[in-house]
């Protein structure tokens, strides 16, 4: 259904006018890039703001703007924030009941899967640009159709531009040119615009029984670790570049290599398992009851659903507790997340539904039942509640972890990145044993910083926009090629800063002073190659070579294979997916099987 907003100066915030300095700064990256690339920003510092500027400036150029979410869920938020941001456009929706065709919107908003069924291109001619949420899982063998080429402006938003496969340098980069900005948790809490976090590690024992089982399983993993080590080129460190060179000979890989690679993920998820879902972290967090009910809202990350319902099963009877998971019904998760908002509940449990995609309401205590399993995980997880805080109120994680495995914090082999990253941003961490009850508790009451910076916004561009305003629009059409002081602007901050002052802000500057910005840009672009700009660099892992490739069954360029088995009139033939021919038909399904299709696809 499209939506024609209406405008509403109660209910539509001037999106442009609030732009933090950081995103204002990742604009003009962007352009620099030729409008292409990805911006890599943590979870809750408000990578949102960044493309809805971008859509609203690409719509007064007359561009079409398509927007690629991940779920529907996410379709629904960017569609109410659209609205609310640009009063007049038209928003479509494909994807769930939506089947809007783009000739009829101005914003098009489709998840992944329904663009790469019907790879919306821009109507009538007309340039488009196309903004990819979560741009990290369009690399897969169906959602890569969503890229489409018609789109020569190109944004894509993530926390972390990693993929455990080889998605990044084969699709990924390719398409959007690479990363134009990074914007990390050391300097969003340095600007205020998350919080800095207070760090509890608690530590329990293992049972008996769980500490046999975890012993066997570490035998598994050095005898398969042992093995991988020593293939050549294989990359030891960091530990995450070892993982994902592990999940690569997993995956592709039929020889001994990747038997040995199958071994240590079934090993390493089962020793997972085992310290995730360990009584004593249950047994703990009941007595965490009365932190959870004091807490101005509290998250419960596990990773899987039977972990979450262990711990609602033991904090139910002492807080308000509701669990979330991924097959939660859409007004389901809606109405619980707005008893968490109203602080009807106490706490929300999920098993990984709240890392990526939701739009969670501020809490400021995080419970972590298992560290997580990948580093962008870790910074969704951490961004939930390192959002910005009023002063006096502390945004604190407390981390379970089993004693003397790969969990506890003492333990530096195999970090997978969260601890790094969680204690080097932190402003208190300490390690606690799990009945050292009351110093958690005193820990964990201590107020936030009395003082919280103002994130910085447009002001060190004051003297910019001022003289921006000063400029006489008389000389600008007067002398249009003659040297003026718009060139001499250009020429100490960049025609790019200039362009993000007068596009992306409601700076009151007169209609000749801005056709001659963007006239100054559209100069720079013109024949500018989006793939030589000058695009970050990337951490890539150093994959080994698979000697023995495991068969692959052919499939067409779409991602479908050739052939399929489809009943046409009570007989049953094989069909070619590519040009429709079909074979004699038979009686019986099992008879196709020995049937031959004379297609005509080259």
């Amino acid at each position: 259904m499209i939506h024609p907003p209406e405008p509403d100066p109660a209910t539509a915030p001037d999106v442009v006018d609030e732009l933090y300095l950081w995103q204002l700064d990742a604009l003009v990256s962007w352009l620099r890039c030729g409008r292409r690339g990805v911006i890599e920003a943590v979870t809750g510092s408000g990578k949102t703001d960044v493309a809805i500027a971008a859509a609203a400036d690409a719509l007064r150029r007359g561009r079409f703007v398509l927007v690629l979410v991940p779920s529907r869920v996410l379709m629904e938020q960017w569609c109410s924030r659209l609205t609310r941001a640009l009063p007049g456009a038209r928003i479509g929706r494909l994807g769930d009941a939506g089947r809007d065709r783009p000739e009829l919107c101005d914003v098009l908003v489709a998840t992944r899967h329904s663009a790469a069924a019907h790879r919306p291109r821009p109507p009538g001619g007309r340039e488009g640009l196309l903004i990819a949420d979560e741009c990290h899982g369009l690399g897969g063998r169906v959602l890569r159709r969503a890229m489409l080429p018609q789109y020569r402006e190109r944004l894509g938003l993530t926390a972390t531009l990693e993929r455990a496969d080889d998605g990044v340098t084969d699709l990924l980069i390719p398409y959007f040119g690479g990363v134009c900005h990074r914007y990390g948790f050391d300097a969003a809490i340095r600007h205020g615009v998350c919080a800095p976090p207070r760090v509890a590690f608690v530590g329990v024992p293992l049972s008996l029984a769980e500490r046999a089982e975890y012993t066997a399983t570490e035998h598994r993993l050095v005898t398969a670790r042992t093995h991988l080590r020593a293939i050549p080129h294989m990359p030891l460190e960091p530990f995450g570049d070892f993982l994902a060179a592990v999940a690569h000979l997993a995956e592709g890989d039929a020889g001994a290599d990747g038997r040995a690679a199958r071994d240590y993920l079934d090993a390493f998820a089962k020793r997972r398992e085992i310290v995730a879902e360990t009584s004593g972290k249950y047994e703990l967090l009941g007595s965490l009851a009365t932190a959870i009910a004091d807490a101005d809202g509290a998250l419960i990350f596990t990773e899987t659903v039977r972990a979450a319902n262990h711990a609602i099963n033991r904090l139910d009877p002492h807080v308000s507790i509701d669990l979330m998971t991924g097959s939660t019904p859409r007004h389901r998760r809606r109405e619980i997340l707005d008893r968490l908002r109203a602080r009807d509940l106490d706490a929300v449990a999920a098993p990984r539904v709240l890392d990526e995609g939701i739009d969670v309401p501020d809490a400021n205590l995080g419970v972590v039942m298992s560290a997580s399993r990948t580093r962008r995980q870790m910074i969704q997880r951490m961004g939930r509640i390192l959002r910005r805080k009023q002063p006096g109120v502390a945004a604190r994680f407390l981390i379970m972890f089993a004693a003397d495995t790969q969990e506890d914090p003492a333990h530096r082999a195999d970090r997978d990145g969260f601890l790094d990253e969680i204690e080097r941003i932190s402003t208190s961490t300490r390690v606690f044993a799990a009945d050292e009850l009351e110093p958690l508790a005193a820990f964990l009451r201590a107020p936030g910083p009395t003082e919280v910076p103002d994130p910085e916004r447009l002001e060190a561009h004051a003297d910019a926009l001022a003289a921006l305003r000063e400029l006489d629009p008389a000389s600008l059409l007067a002398e249009p090629d003659a040297p003026d002081g718009l060139d001499r602007l250009v020429a100490g901050v960049g025609v790019e800063t200039m362009y993000a002052l007068a596009a992306y802000t409601r700076a009151a500057l007169a209609e000749p002073v801005r056709n001659a910005v963007v006239a100054r840009l559209d100069t720079r672009l013109a024949g500018f190659s989006a793939t030589e700009g000058p695009f970050l660099g990337l951490a890539l892992t150093n994959l080994p070579r698979i000697e023995r490739p495991k068969p692959v069954a052919p499939r067409l360029s779409t991602g479908q294979a050739p052939l399929e088995i489809v009943q046409v009139e009570r007989v049953w033939r094989t069909r070619c997916t590519g040009c429709g021919a079909m074979s004699d038909g038979v009686q019986f399904r099992w008879q196709v099987l020995d049937q031959r299709v004379d297609c005509v696809c080259e």
